[in-house]
């Protein structure tokens, strides 16, 4: 009788600690949440003022702001203050949205170009920059 409750209690013992460490056992923490927005640089090279360049910036709620860019082109060349000021333009854009926590997780480029007679060369063409941002949320 004497060895029964000694191991009864021993195993009440051992049932009390395991329940005890148990407690203090952390839950799996839960993968945060990200919202994902993606600002996009067109900046046209048409010629003669009939360009049409923009930076837009949308996210997956639908928003949309669009702000006017500079031409790469002009009728007599290239103008190189549009390019700078479009520099300008998207590095203060990207800057406001790190800063707000966003961070840079993909950019990319692509040209495209409408081919014009026989010989292939370009007479219109936009470059195309996509920047993807996320931000977690907690």
């Amino acid at each position: 009788m004497k060895n029964t409750i000694t191991i009864f209690s021993i195993v009440v013992l051992a049932l009390s600690g395991a329940l005890f460490f148990s407690s203090f056992k952390q839950a799996k923490p839960s993968a945060p949440k990200v919202k994902v927005m993606q600002l996009t640089a067109v900046e046209s090279l048409v010629g003669g003022g009939m360009a049409r360049s923009r930076l837009i910036s949308s996210n997956a709620e639908g928003n949309i702001q669009e702000q006017e860019l500079g031409h790469f082109y002009s009728l007599v060349g290239i103008k190189f203050e549009n390019i700078r000021s479009n520099d300008v333009t998207i590095s203060l854009k990207l800057e406001e949205y790190l800063n707000d926590g966003w961070e840079l997780i993909n950019s990319n480029s692509t040209f495209g170009s409408r081919a014009s007679g026989n010989g292939g060369s370009s007479e219109n063409g936009i470059v195309i920059t996509r920047y993807v941002l996320k931000k977690t949320i907690e």
